[in-house]
């Protein structure tokens, strides 16, 4: 675990800083390079920042490695890993001049330097265990290099970008929504209908 104290970084949690440079501050002094975080961590450490996930993304441009479940299967859908810092966005001048895409991707083989891969022989087992219907859906999304987002993932991202009164609002419209849908189903008695 790598976490970073030296005097000369600025505070993470100074406001009057950007939110892409707090967030980058705080993996460095919080989490360490090569350590798991979860997404709520990350909400509780900037509450007032709706989009504070596309704020860690944007550390990319700056060489910022950051490893999500769809990059290593050891992790949670709620977990990623800060793999390895980049330019030191807090420093003057240095978010003027992000890099290329291909000049930020690290071999394979510094990425192997910085995290445990999973086990192959634990990743066959968990292939195995798979229907053939899902190991057909996971062979597509091998073939096409990335696990698309469903419908439901992508209304989650949305949903979690708001604020918290909006949050609230649309929680309290979805109640009532399934709420109609269930009514519906059980029919006017209140009870469900014979199969």
């Amino acid at each position: 675990m790598t976490l970073v104290s030296e005097p000369q970084l600025p505070d993470w949690t100074n406001e009057k800083m950007g939110s892409m440079v707090r967030a980058a501050l705080w993996l460095v002094t919080q989490v360490g390079e090569g350590n798991v975080y979860t997404k709520d961590q990350l909400r509780t450490a900037f509450p007032d920042i709706a989009q504070i996930d596309r704020r860690l993304r944007d550390l990319r441009a700056y060489g910022w490695v950051l490893d999500t479940n769809r990059d290593d299967a050891a992790l949670a859908p709620h977990e990623a890993r800060f793999v390895r810092a980049g330019e030191p966005v807090w420093e003057p001048g240095i978010r003027r001049t992000p890099r290329r895409p291909e000049e930020l991707r690290p071999t394979f083989a510094e990425r192997l330097q910085v995290r445990n891969p999973p086990d192959p022989e634990a990743v066959w087992e968990k292939l195995k265990d798979l229907s053939s219907t899902e190991r057909s859906l996971l062979m597509a999304w091998i073939a096409m290099g990335h696990r698309p987002s469903s419908p439901v993932e992508l209304a989650w991202r949305a949903f979690r970008s708001l604020s918290e009164g909006q949050r609230r609002d649309l929680t309290i419209r979805l109640g009532e929504l399934i709420s109609s849908e269930l009514s519906d189903q059980l029919g006017e008695g209140g009870t469900s209908p014979n199969p």
